[in-house]
């Protein structure tokens, strides 16, 4: 219940509007920071096949780094800690997620490559907290046929709760991997300034 409870919460704070800042404090073009959201991501350095980007598949994600020509980005979303609710339980999103691209009529032949476990974004991404993994397989309206994976988890910097997405055609994350891996290690979760 919980879970579900933050994902509409999740859904509503993503839906009101932040503002997104694509350089770092220190003009870093290839760093996009956020500070009241405690969130930093970076795009391959020197390297103009990676853009940001408002969202990817979802409306209501924070921001994404998208790939110029392929269909494969990454595209985190984030939600302040809840007065009153002690705290997110990531695996529950996790299976909650998996619920939604299992039943939603925007995708179909959704398939688990393997069952929800504990684990850690690649290189230690976000502090290298334990986060819980989904990944999976569907097509979407169009019959594209799509790879997802996703890692829900707390960040121990601010206990805000965070998913991180990489969405792609079959095929780009292993296409991709070195760069996506590289990105997913860059994400830093901060303390939130006051």
């Amino acid at each position: 219940m919980r879970s579900v409870i933050a994902l509409a919460v999740l859904a509503a704070c993503c839906a009101s509007g932040f503002g997104q800042d694509k350089k770092d404090a220190k003009g870093d073009p290839d760093r996009w920071y956020k500070p009241e959201l405690g969130i930093s991501i970076q795009k391959p350095a020197k390297n103009d096949e990676w853009e940001f980007k408002d969202h990817g598949l979802f409306t209501n994600s924070i921001v994404a780094v998208s790939h110029k020509v392929d269909h494969v980005f990454i595209e985190l979303f984030s939600q302040d800690k809840a007065s009153g609710l002690g705290s997110y339980d990531p695996k529950a999103a996790a299976e909650q997620s998996w619920k939604q691209f299992a039943t939603d009529a925007n995708f179909k032949d959704a398939k688990k490559v393997q069952e929800i476990k504990a684990g850690k974004l690649p290189n230690g991404g976000a502090n290298n907290p334990m986060a819980y993994f989904l990944d999976l397989t569907c097509k979407d309206k169009g019959d594209r046929s799509l790879e997802i994976k996703l890692w829900c988890f707390v960040g121990k910097e601010n206990q805000n709760f965070y998913k991180v997405f990489v969405i792609g055609d079959e095929g780009m994350y292993k296409k991709y991997q070195k760069n996506l891996d590289l990105m997913l290690g860059s994400i830093q979760i901060l303390k939130i300034p006051k």
